[in-house]
């Protein structure tokens, strides 16, 4: 049907109290609560954090840092990786290597770093089929107080790891998130997707990470870029090779154990993102998946005595946002189509009114906290976020909740 401005109010003005209700369901209850309590808090708690962070600035720690770089066929993006790891200028640093079987050039480039005597250089002959396994192999050469691990393809910035460990300081703190950003799409590309993925990447770190910290239910130290103390990552078994999110199934354990986790806003890395729609569905499944397969292993928090209410929260809070409402979702919209059918453009336009402005919030309150001011660049994309990627990326991880319901496996 076409539409007119007069016709959408008329329309608006003819709803009754349960068609609003209906309606606004799911975006005034669950989204608009969410982002703007959310954006709001965390731009008041940035204003008060202020002094903080200029007095942790005098900081100097000393702890030695270990950085685990785990690499199967790398070879496009692990000399970049070194180099930046190498240049950093934390000099209390190792950097341990683990060649996870590579059939490619990634331990040749490598080895050049460990002739220099940059780096320590180990190998798997065999590849071992996970990144857990790479991870607690190269561990057991780690000398360092702090443990770091880094992707293979991830470039850090200078003073990354000065950020990082002055959280440390805190003897409070176990492990600490780095702030992870999109560099390009895989070998170099820049296209729309990857783009998306960088503005994707922005929210996620700025208001996701950000605000989990600040309550203490940070329940993602990113794989990435993230790091712990030793002898928690050791106390706790480190790696479970059960799991295709090792980094959501180890940061739970670490949880478990009591402490706090910190997010380090001005430690950033730099990683590359699928750069094709077909690479960027398979690795969203597959977090879905795993998360899923992670919340079921860790089951035993939402009724287990001893843990912090922090963390009982966070769980209930992942379990009702990412399973119970994805699935609401599917059944709400469906049903709100059937029901105003034949006003059905009416519909998606008071839709996108309510969500753009949603958006734009977040948008400006994520780029304002960010440290790095040409995110500001990537609004023109909120649209398309709103109204295609992340309805397309629902779908995605509704199939993976599907796909684990009936107990087929996702492999990495």
């Amino acid at each position: 049907m076409a539409i007119s401005i007069e016709g959408f109010f008329l329309w608006l003005g003819s709803l009754s109290l349960w068609d609003l209700l209906v309606i606004l369901l799911v975006p005034a209850i669950v989204d608009y609560s969410r982002s703007f309590g959310k954006s709001t808090f965390l731009l008041l708690h940035n204003l008060k954090e202020r002094k903080k962070r200029k007095s942790r600035s005098s900081f100097h720690p000393n702890f030695k840092i270990t950085l685990l770089i785990p690499a199967h066929n790398e070879e496009a993006g692990i000399r970049h990786a070194l180099e930046a790891a190498v240049d950093a200028t934390y000099q209390n640093k190792e950097i341990i290597v683990i060649d996870d079987g590579s059939t490619d050039n990634t331990y040749k480039i490598a080895e050049e770093f460990a002739r220099k005597k940059l780096i320590k250089l180990v190998r798997r002959e065999q590849a071992s089929g996970s990144k857990a396994a790479a991870l607690n192999y190269g561990a057991a050469y780690a000398t360092g107080d702090i443990l770091m691990s880094i992707d293979g393809d991830t470039v850090i910035e200078r003073k990354a790891l000065n950020e990082i460990a002055k959280y440390f300081e805190d003897k409070q703190v176990i492990a600490a998130s780095g702030n992870v950003r999109i560099r390009s799409g895989d070998n170099g590309v820049q296209n729309l997707l990857t783009k998306l993925q960088a503005y994707e990447y922005l929210i996620s770190m700025e208001m996701g990470r950000r605000y989990n910290a600040v309550l203490n239910s940070l329940l993602i130290i990113s794989g990435a870029f993230g790091a712990f103390r030793k002898e928690i990552f050791s106390g706790i078994g480190m790696y479970d090779k059960d799991t295709i999110t090792e980094d959501f199934d180890l940061t739970v354990k670490v949880r478990k154990s009591g402490g706090k986790l910190a997010f380090a806003t001005e430690g950033i890395s730099w990683t590359f993102c699928p750069n094709n729609w077909k690479a960027w569905s398979r690795q969203r499944i597959r977090w879905s998946h795993g998360q899923m397969s992670t919340l079921i292993k860790h089951k035993d928090i939402l009724w287990t005595k001893g843990y912090r209410s922090a963390l009982i929260m966070s769980i209930y809070d992942m379990w009702m946002m990412d399973e119970v409402f994805l699935v609401l979702r599917f059944v709400w919209f469906p049903f709100l189509i059937f029901q105003f059918i034949d006003v059905v453009t009416y519909l998606f336009t008071l839709f996108f009114m309510i969500y753009m402005i949603s958006e734009t919030y977040v948008f400006v309150s994520a780029a304002i906290l960010s440290p790095r001011k040409q995110d500001l660049k990537l609004a023109y994309l909120a649209p398309l976020m709103v109204f295609f990627y992340r309805p397309l990326y629902s779908m995605l991880r509704f199939t993976a909740f599907i796909t684990w319901i009936f107990g087929k496996n996702v492999k990495w």
